[in-house]
């Protein structure tokens, strides 16, 4: 009796020490997650490159080189303002659309009841700085075709397309050239039960091989590439998620947005340059979140192993010697 006692004890004295550890480890990861979204808020907002803008640092040509990303040594120029990048943008618009039968007019944004914005920005719609916007494959199986990767909701996990257990459908040659993802596109999840879900933005990076897509997204193709970067982290941006909640329509337990609607979706555009150094200082910090949060998590699970630990131990009588009771007992 006095060995029981003294294992119960043992456990919930070590419990306790435990529970302490991991309230803390959930501690860090709910701060970091504030981080994190205060890091996109002051990326969005221009307040991340507030320092930048004063050091004069913008004077990197007008356009960072070309719309690559490829740096260029002319810093004696002026900036490209968010305005002129987006007559640039619109031009291009235009080019691009050569071939595809008379050219819509892009939708602008409604601005009233917006923010002011930072020096050198503009407001634009997701319309005005897009080539397209496309819905997915909607076949599940066909005979005749050639295998390719059609990726679904499953396939999307923590905002980045996993490859791990991915499905193939047969397709036809014209399916294939319609639907095949390429490098900096966009996929918005169009449909989802969940209401956080739906609307969610992943950036197509690294294709190996041809990527299809279902009809459960919507994919994005921006004018310019940098710019889906761009867009991406303004997809976790609290205006952005008051816009998919309000434009949003819910039917059968499933929530839906368009494209209609994605159209009018009114992003703050600033200059070029100042736009690579938003996404580089974005990807900086995040990147030291992420490895943050794998080491929580990671303490996590060993405290779950910990506490398994602690009861195999008790159920085997290694927790205590009897040495400890007797010693107590006197």
């Amino acid at each position: 009796m006095e060995q029981q006692k003294g294992i119960v004890a043992e456990i919930e004295k070590q419990f306790s020490r435990l529970d302490e550890a991991v309230a803390n480890l959930k501690r860090v990861k709910a701060n970091l997650k504030r981080y994190k979204a205060a890091v996109l808020k002051a990326a969005v907002e221009g307040k991340l490159t507030e320092e930048w803008r004063r050091r004069g640092d913008a004077c990197v040509a007008r356009s960072m080189g070309n719309d690559q990303g490829e740096a260029c040594l002319a810093p004696t120029q002026p900036i490209e303002t968010g305005a002129e990048l987006l007559q640039r943008i619109l031009a291009e618009r235009r080019e691009k659309w050569q071939g595809r039968g008379k050219y819509k007019e892009p939708v602008a944004p409604d601005t009233s009841g917006l923010p002011e914005l930072s020096e050198g920005w503009v407001w634009a719609s997701v319309d005005q700085i897009t080539t397209e916007l496309m819905n997915g494959y909607g076949k599940r199986a066909q005979a005749a075709g050639f295998p390719r990767i059609v990726l679904r909701l499953a396939d999307i996990s923590e905002g980045k397309i996993s490859f791990n257990n991915v499905r193939r459908i047969n397709c036809e040659v014209d399916e294939i050239l319609k639907y095949k993802l390429e490098k900096n596109d966009l996929l918005i999840l169009r449909v989802n039960g969940s209401p956080d879900l739906v609307g969610r933005l992943v950036l197509a990076e690294q294709l190996s091989e041809d990527v299809l897509y279902c009809d459960h997204f919507i994919r994005v193709r921006c004018v310019f590439p940098i710019i889906a970067g761009w867009l991406r982290n303004y997809s976790d941006a609290e205006r952005y998620r008051k816009f998919i909640e309000h434009k949003k329509v819910s039917s059968a337990g499933q929530n839906t947005i368009a494209q209609g609607a994605l159209k009018t979706l009114p992003i703050p555009l600033p200059p070029l340059a100042e736009q690579h150094q938003i996404v580089a200082e974005v990807e900086r910090r995040l990147s030291i979140v992420a490895e943050a949060e794998a080491q929580v998590d990671a303490n996590l699970r060993r405290a779950e192993r910990l506490r398994q630990s602690i009861l195999n131990q008790a159920f085997s009588g290694q927790l205590i010697t009897p040495d400890c009771c007797e010693v107590e007992t006197a």
